[in-house]
């Protein structure tokens, strides 16, 4: 059986929206997330902003190959102690495995 690709998503609260500095976060964090990581497992990341009433201001979905290159990705400490560069709020996190996907015709 293949290995199943994991999601893991980064979710920064309404309460982070005051202090979140979003420049930073697009043009320095995710740009070191992708350095540090995509020789690694990790596979595609997109970044989501919250409407009205969503629940979360910001929001980072990350794809990695498989849960072994998740766990085992160096440059950890480094990524994360970058949080306190572009907010106050520490963030949700959520891991999973892919069990299905499709696209629309």
């Amino acid at each position: 059986m293949a290995s199943q690709r994991v999601v893991f998503q980064v979710t920064y609260p309404p309460a982070a929206a005051p202090s979140f500095d979003m420049d930073y976060y697009l043009n320095s964090h995710i740009p070191l997330v992708q350095k540090r990581w995509s020789a690694h497992g990790l596979q595609s990341w997109s970044v989501f902003t919250g409407t009205e009433g969503s629940g979360y201001h910001v929001q980072a979905t990350l794809i990695w190959k498989d849960l072994a290159s998740f766990e085992s990705a160096p440059h950890r400490e480094e990524v994360m102690g970058d949080i306190k560069n572009f907010t106050e709020v520490l963030p949700t996190r959520a891991l999973g495995l892919v069990a299905a996907q499709g696209q629309a015709a």
